[in-house]
């Protein structure tokens, strides 16, 4: 992207600043640690000479032996030895404090986990109750008062403007984000009643932004999981439809791939993508913005994985502003600034966001504005 754009020189010098502002920082650390190491061993070179000039004159007066002055003079170097090592390492034990503080304040934020008792598996079916949500280290609400019900066998897609909350509310119904207010119910009981390892094998999830990890595709496709069984995962790629591209990669399903994977286009990514969130046969499915790097085979496969899922039983959320990714749900939720402003069968929806658009342009001319 530096060479693309043409960013080669402004971050370089970027670069160049960063590292003489760090070599400065260096420099001053290691001058103060000189200091400070410099004092202490005067110090005791001060404190020794001391000894033996004290030592030699109680000698002479006979109230000491030689050998018990040469005994303290040797006490004293290995009672300062220590504290002349602590200030040579202070740097050392500053980085242990502020490790150990970080340490402290991490387990302080993420609570240990409650032991649950195992439920049964659920049914596809999600009842979201007057919703709330904030984000992480957020103050302003991304979610407000936001209910709908999802029914086995349903797809329903989530419409609205960039920054409606589609991506947010995809966080809540995986469990990522904790609702601030109002209740998520899968099959009745609520996301927290499930362990988070059960409840992500039971609502799949496919990120706006899909993010692969070190390993192969199968461990991807598998989620890392030591234990992978190969034939769910092969399942898994073909309920995906994305068995006929894996298998044109060099090495197929054993084919290795990086965070940054720099091998795969954005719609490679996607489709091995929605096959993690398949693997396991989830009963619900949380699509953000699907089809944002397919082609039109892509979002072929795409919706036929959808028609699939419908028919199991299994329920489908779609967060999405392309009209294609929205082709196979039955039901529409369209957010607008955080709340819901309309949930009801596609074609009524739709017809209602026409009819809002319809309003909006008569009133801007009528105001003279073109």
């Amino acid at each position: 992207m530096v060479q693309a754009l043409g960013m080669r020189e402004a971050a370089f010098t970027r670069w160049k600043k960063l590292r003489a502002d760090a070599l400065d920082q260096q420099i001053t650390s290691t001058d103060v640690g000189g200091t400070f190491s410099s004092i202490t061993k005067s110090l005791r070179l001060f404190l020794q000479s001391a000894m033996l000039g004290l030592g030699a004159w109680i000698v002479l007066r006979g109230e000491m032996t030689p050998g018990a002055m040469i005994a303290g003079s040797i006490l004293m170097g290995r009672a300062l030895a220590p504290v002349e090592m602590l200030v040579g390492q202070w740097a050392m034990v500053q980085r242990a404090q502020k490790g150990w503080n970080t340490l402290a304040q991490l387990l302080s934020e993420v609570l240990p986990e409650p032991q649950r008792t195992p439920l049964p598996k659920p049914a596809a079916k999600l009842d979201v109750q007057n919703l709330t949500l904030v984000a992480p280290g957020e103050q302003q609400a991304a979610l407000r008062m936001v209910s709908f019900t999802v029914e086995p066998g349903q797809a329903v897609g989530v419409i609205g403007p960039s920054g409606a909350g589609k991506s947010s509310l995809a966080r809540a119904l995986t469990g990522v984000w904790r609702p601030a207010g109002g209740k998520i119910r899968l099959d009745g009981a609520t996301l927290d009643q499930y362990d988070p390892t059960v409840l992500g094998q039971l609502i799949g999830y496919l990120p706006q932004r899909v993010q692969l990890f070190d390993g192969t595709i199968a461990e991807n496709i598998a989620r890392l999981d030591p234990k992978m069984d190969p034939a769910a995962v092969v399942d898994a790629a073909k309920k995906a439809a994305a068995q006929d591209m894996i298998l044109k990669l060099p090495e197929g399903y054993d084919t290795r791939v990086s965070a940054n994977s720099g091998r795969l286009s954005g719609g490679q990514m996607q489709r091995i993508g929605l096959a993690r969130a398949m693997n396991g046969n989830p009963q619900i499915l949380v699509l953000d913005e699907p089809n944002s790097n397919l082609d039109n085979e892509g979002s072929q496969a795409l919706n036929a994985a959808i028609r699939a899922m419908k028919g199991e039983g299994r329920s489908v959320l779609i967060m999405a502003h392309r009209p294609a990714a929205i082709q196979e749900c039955d039901t529409l939720l369209m957010l607008d600034n955080g709340a819901r402003a309309a949930f009801g069968a596609k074609v009524e929806v739709l017809r209602q966001v026409v009819r809002n658009s319809q309003q909006i342009m008569s009133t801007t001319d009528g105001g003279g504005v073109r």
